[in-house]
């Protein structure tokens, strides 16, 4: 797609040369000779970048950037100078210009300089696109529930987001914790801001505080370049703690300190980074024992636990589950294109009636499973994805962990891929789409598990009937 750049500019002798320029390098340009023009004509015609000089008949260059960047989504603003006048043109960018560039410059320099702009650009109109999105999907209206203890749920969250109320989700793991939690950021003042989940189990004590704060160039053995931490990167955000309480007892004080001073200092710096940041932690753990024990400190979990909001677990929430089901049947059939519209009475009682000890997240497995594998509009079987203990799935305990693990990922794997391939006929161009996995993968795939002849004489079946 060729880029439209609209320049500003009053000296014919330096706008032929210019605007050749960029034409050979094939954007299509667009003139006006004032502010007064630029602003005129952008109302009946879209651009993708403005190079404006930065004095000109009328109103000058700054004001075009002012009247241009009200709407900061709209385009790329880049100002030309003249020695005498930088001073201006940083003005210029502090109202929203991207860049400026100093007359006389060469045509590698502007080039380079306008690629950048609209190169930026692209991405911020990428981010407000995500960020409308999730704004969208992320919003209680889009929870799947109907029950009572699950309306108690949203009338707390519904409180506090519009609040800046620190809050802890706890609940057992698959019951949605981080999708209330994104909920809660989506449907408050920050949710124009970012939104960053850092799993507290996952950071090793060691890397800790670089992580969360950052480091400069130089701090340790392999810093080679300065990173901002998690907690720059969600300034003026949230900040999702995941799983609060598989955080060592050393790391605690640190975040503790963090959490209440609202400020940080990178790895290396004598630099203070004031943060503003709503914080959201999740547990799937009862954290009073662990404050009995001494594990977790009672100071950070009255400072996290400021509104704590318990998320029940899907068997508390039976009358929820046709709901979910049919929620993520839906889901299911549209990623797999497949006609699948309904479940059998018998199959929804089966599901009614298992404990999911995996919760929302493992209902969501089991219906997608019946899905790639359901033969016709309707599921019938759900029993044969279901663990039967709902206490733990089944496996073969005279196995040491490593053979358990391994019988457990292949017995998935083929099942997966015999049900793909009885959902796409055999085509393996469709598996392959369907699974993302490239034609060798997917072939070495098929030829482990026996499912390799298969799949070729089905898809050579199809490719003789269809010639």
């Amino acid at each position: 797609m060729r880029h439209r750049i609209l320049i500003v500019e009053d000296d014919e002798i330096f706008l032929r040369p210019l605007q050749r320029t960029l034409e050979v390098a094939g954007y299509e340009v667009l003139v006006a000779p004032s502010g007064e023009d630029a602003v005129d004509l952008l109302k009946n015609d879209d651009v993708d970048l403005v190079l404006t000089d930065k004095r000109l008949p009328g109103i000058d260059g700054v004001e075009v950037v002012r009247q241009l960047t009200l709407d900061p989504a709209r385009l790329a603003v880049v100002v030309m100078t003249a020695y005498g006048t930088i001073g201006s043109a940083v003005e210029a960018m502090r109202l929203g210009a991207e860049d400026y560039l100093v007359k006389p410059f060469e045509a590698a320099e502007v080039l380079m300089v306008l690629r950048r702009a609209i190169e930026f650009q692209e991405l911020k109109a990428a981010n407000r696109a995500t960020i409308r999105r999730n704004q969208e999907r992320f919003t209680l209206k889009n929870i799947v529930a109907r029950t009572a203890v699950m309306q108690e749920v949203f009338d707390l969250v519904g409180s506090v987001a519009g609040l800046d109320t620190t809050v802890l989700i706890y609940g057992e793991t698959g019951v949605g914790k981080e999708l209330l939690a994104r909920s809660i950021h989506f449907s408050g003042a920050r949710k124009d801001r970012p939104f960053v989940a850092v799993n507290c189990a996952a950071i090793p004590e060691e890397l800790f505080e670089s992580e969360l704060f950052g480091f400069r160039k130089g701090a340790f053995t392999g810093a080679s370049e300065t990173r901002r931490g998690l907690f720059q990167m969600a300034n003026g955000g949230t900040l999702l703690l995941d799983e609060i309480g598989e955080m060592p007892l050393a790391l605690q004080s640190k975040l503790l300190r963090a959490i209440e001073e609202k400020r940080v200092t990178p790895i290396g710096s004598d630099r203070v980074v004031e943060i503003d940041l709503r914080f959201i932690a999740t547990t799937n753990k009862d954290l009073q024992p662990e404050l009995e024990r001494g594990t977790f400190r009672r100071d950070l979990f009255y400072r996290l636990s400021v509104l704590p909001i318990r998320v029940p677990a899907l068997r508390e929430r039976i009358e929820d589950i046709p709901l979910l089901a049919q929620h993520f049947l839906a889901a299911s059939a549209r990623r797999s294109k497949k006609a699948v519209r309904a479940i059998t009475p018998d199959a929804m009682h089966a599901l009614r009636r298992y404990a999911w000890p995996g919760n929302v997240r493992e209902l969501e497995n089991v219906i997608e499973r019946a899905v790639i594998v359901a033969k016709s509009d309707t599921i019938t079987d759900v029993e044969r994805f279901l663990t039967g203990d709902s206490e733990r799935p089944r496996v073969d305990l005279s196995l040491s962990f490593r053979e358990a693990k391994g019988r457990l990922v292949e017995e998935f794997e083929r099942a997966y891929f015999t049900g793909l391939l009885e959902a796409h006929g055999g085509k393996l161009a469709g598996v392959a789409r369907h699974a993302d996995m490239d034609s060798k993968n997917l072939w070495e795939k098929l030829t482990k598990y026996g499912l390799r002849r298969q799949g070729h004489a089905e898809e050579a079946s199809g490719e003789s009937s269809a010639g």
